[in-house]
């Protein structure tokens, strides 16, 4: 039997493995529960294919037991490892559990319960590897994993029981086995991953440094580095020649000098950590397909780079939002990983919308010059070549505004993001774009209001007047800003704010005229209103100078014409008798009735006579 498996190469991806099961199925985002039910489906499904099943029916058999000479298959070895996987998710969950108040008392012990069942497996796939090692069907670099994992759980377990020096001896020995690793790592990807499980752990590391006594416990290399050799070595036997075995086997000089690197990333002068395997995969083929678009720019080549863009954000914003939601419920969250996820997430969220801002600015271009419609004199208005012309123009000018909507969208979210507030000399830079822009917008808004079919010449002359203090906005932030501007989405030259500064003046000077020049028809509330009221004609004309004013017969000119026809009623009544003066009187005052003005008309601004005894009241 033992002969069989030395010339079967029981090698596998160990770290490669565990992180892809663990996003995959739940235990990114702490979800615990979800994990160990994969681990347990995906045992059930390990023993079945490898045989080691305990029976069928109610007859229990109790499985052959895993060694070094039994191994026959790989599986044999993941059989193991899943076991323990399945023992830490469900002392991961306990320990979560253990932070609810309504917990029952035996969470804490159950927890270490299977903390130990985690250690047992663990260290059964350990010693297995090891002699496997040894005889070599497993190369150095599977049993260094399976030394990670298994010096993992065995810092947990001391953790929990408060054994602060075994913890960190554990700890410092897996992070300088990680260390090799992703010196010796073939590219970006493998180097990320390694890193990935370094952080995961650093945080115990600080903690466990701390209840030593140390005074800079936030310095983990230095406590790494005060674990001396024979502590490495008292922890796991032959860490000496594992590390040596491992640099050999790997050829980390020659490695890193062939290494497949991601290039480094800077915003703003300041370096992007990029420390999570997965998004070190798609920025590496985001750095690919960049290279590729140096030297051809025709639009396959931006959908393809905005395609592998896009799903480098779709894959940082899950791992971020993961990271997240899984921070408040495990302890092993590391604060650099968090800051360098966002920082990562924002980076990559910014090159995604600048590349969609040349891309939509290559399609604006494109569509002014291959436009035969649109006369290049923006002070025409009248488009020759009919009504197929005209709607020709007007569609132009409206995919054009379409386009730089969507231009604007997209820097709107670039000056939203933090790190372009954090820094001035970015976020300056965006703010005189987005101006200019704007301004380019309203620009193209108001041509097209003026040769629309049915134009709006004032609409057009209040676009242009924002238009212009947009310019002046822009020209002093892009020309003459305070601080130096960095991270140029792209790059406006003074001749564009001049041309675009002349062709709003030259736009806002003939629409100004063209409003001016217009007639202007009735409303049809006047019209209707002109049906229904008598326009006094007769004093427009006065007013006019084209009639005089007729006389007015005023209160005073009544009063003494009544005087004067009361003298000649007594006079009457001497000559003539009372029968006539009384009908001489009555005559008097139907005519001064007839001639008095109206109630409030009066010249010395009387009220007039209102109800009963308003003579009298009125009287002064």
């Amino acid at each position: 039997m033992a002969t069989s498996t030395e010339s079967k190469d029981l090698s596998f991806k160990v770290l490669s493995l565990l992180s892809k099961e663990r996003g995959v199925y739940g235990l990114r985002n702490g979800d615990h529960e979800r994990y160990r039910n994969h681990c347990s489906n995906k045992l059930h499904r390990l023993r079945q294919v490898t045989g080691l099943t305990s029976g069928k029916g109610k007859v229990y058999k109790k499985p052959a037991a895993i060694t070094d000479v039994t191994v026959k298959d790989v599986r044999h070895l993941q059989l193991l490892l899943f076991s323990a996987e399945r023992a830490l998710a469900h002392s991961h969950e306990l320990k979560s559990l253990r932070t609810k108040t309504d917990a029952p008392v035996s969470t804490r012990k159950e927890q270490i319960s299977w903390l130990r069942s985690a250690l047992k497996s663990s260290t059964s796939l350990h010693s297995i590897v090891s002699k496997l090692a040894e005889e070599g069907n497993v190369n150095q670099r599977t049993l260094a994993e399976i030394t990670i994992y298994h010096l993992s759980v065995r810092a947990e377990l001391s953790f929990e029981r408060s054994q602060w020096a075994e913890a960190l001896t554990d700890l410092s020995a897996r992070r300088k086995l990680l260390s090799t690793l992703a010196d010796a790592a073939r590219d970006s990807f493998d180097q990320a991953l390694a890193l990935e499980f370094m952080d995961a752990y650093d945080p115990l590391i600080r903690f466990g440094a701390y209840k030593l006594g140390r005074a800079e416990s936030h310095d983990i290399e230095g406590v790494v580095s005060d674990v001396d050799d024979e502590m490495l070595e008292e922890a796991v036997p032959g860490f000496a020649k594992l590390v040596e075995g491992l640099r050999g086997e790997t050829g980390v000089e020659e490695m890193e000098k062939g290494r497949k690197e991601l290039e480094d990333v800077q915003f703003a002068g300041d370096k992007v950590e990029m420390r999570s395997a997965e998004i070190v995969g798609v920025m590496l083929r985001v750095q690919e397909v960049l290279g590729k678009m140096g030297k051809s720019k025709g639009m396959r080549g931006w959908d393809r780079v905005l395609g592998v863009l896009g799903e480098a954000e779709a894959v940082a914003r899950r791992l971020l939002e993961d990271h997240q939601a899984s921070s408040s419920s495990t302890s092993l969250r590391s604060n650099a990983t968090s800051q360098s996820l966002s920082v990562a997430h924002q980076y990559i969220l910014h090159l995604l919308l600048s590349h969609r801002i040349r891309r939509d600015l290559l399609l604006v271009d494109t569509l002014s010059t291959s436009s035969i419609a649109l006369p290049a004199d923006v002070s025409q208005f009248k488009i020759p070549g009919g009504k197929v012309r005209v709607e020709e123009a007007v569609k132009a000018l409206a995919a054009i505004i379409k386009l730089y909507d969507t231009v604007l969208q997209s820097i709107g979210q670039v000056r939203s993001l933090a790190i372009v507030e954090e820094k001035d000399g970015v976020r300056v830079g965006v703010e005189g774009l987005e101006a200019y822009f704007h301004a380019t917008r309203l620009f193209h808004l108001a041509r097209l209001h003026c040769v629309h079919p049915a134009p709006s010449y004032a609409s057009a002359v209040q676009l242009l007047s924002r238009a212009s203090d947009l310019l002046r906005q822009a020209r002093t932030q892009l020309e003459t800003p305070d601080v130096p501007i960095e991270e140029t989405i792209t790059s406006i030259p003074s001749s564009s704010l001049d041309d675009l500064e002349s062709r709003i003046s030259t736009l806002d000077h003939t629409a100004k005229r063209s409003l001016f020049g217009e007639r202007v028809t009735k409303p049809v509330f006047f019209d209707t209103a002109f049906n229904y009221i008598d326009l006094p004609m007769d004093d427009l004309l006065v007013r006019a100078g084209k009639a005089e004013a007729a006389p007015v017969t005023t209160a005073k000119a009544a009063v003494d014409a009544s005087v004067k026809l009361a003298g000649k009623t007594v006079e009457k009544v001497a000559k003539e008798g009372p029968k006539a003066a009384a009908e001489a009187v009555q005559r008097s005052a139907r005519t001064t009735r007839e001639s008095t003005p109206a109630v409030g008309d009066n010249e010395e601004g009387g009220t007039g006579q209102k109800g009963w005894l308003g003579g009298w009241f009125g009287r002064k």
